[in-house]
């Protein structure tokens, strides 16, 4: 009977393609779990982040979208929640202003207060609307062109302020605010700063 020796052990010394390539395919993950592990930062590679920094503004170039890191991410965050209460706190402002005027106009002429639901109503619109205006007013938005370049990017602040709202889920003032802060550069026509 011949029987044939399928895994024989190697006589001549020699490293078979199966060992070559297991070698290669563990040394290969092993390298992506390190550069993971640097991305996610908890470890540092070496030439690692400047290779990934030219990686993401090659990508930026290319797609016109930015590529954030968590610091800009989380101080994105802050700046948005900032923004919400700048925009909150004029709005409370505002409101109790117009809100005194209008008691004082209703007291001065009684004529002129609301009596039926559609008056209260329109009455509430303008309000709101007074309100919107002057806020916009107070904080410089009243300029806004939204056409201009954001951040040297190739997109604009209206763009800006869309994906803002979208991703955060905030009105269109708190979107602008935190734009201007952030990188428009009208900023400081709108502004004077």
């Amino acid at each position: 009977m011949n029987f044939m020796n399928i895994q024989g052990p190697n006589t001549t010394g020699q490293r078979s393609t199966l060992d070559y390539s297991i070698v290669g395919c563990f040394t290969l993950i092993l390298l992506l779990f390190i550069l993971l592990l640097d991305a996610y930062e908890y470890v540092t590679v070496p030439g690692a982040s400047q290779a990934r920094n030219q990686l993401h503004q090659g990508l930026e170039d290319l797609t016109g979208m930015e590529i954030m890191t968590k610091q800009e991410l989380a101080q994105l965050t802050l700046e948005v929640e900032q923004a919400k209460l700048v925009v909150h706190d004029k709005k409370q402002e505002v409101e109790e202003i117009v809100e005194k005027v209008e008691l004082m106009e209703h007291e001065l002429k009684p004529e002129t207060a609301p009596i039926t639901v559609e008056e209260q109503k329109e009455e509430k619109e303008k309000e709101e609307a007074i309100v919107e205006k002057t806020v916009e007013h107070e904080l410089g938005i009243d300029k806004w062109c939204g056409s201009c370049q954001w951040n040297h990017m190739n997109f604009n602040c209206d763009k800006r302020v869309s994906w803002l709202m979208e991703r955060y889920h905030i009105d269109e003032l708190e979107a602008k605010e935190a734009s201007l802060d952030q990188g428009c550069h009208t900023r400081r026509n709108l502004r004077g700063t």
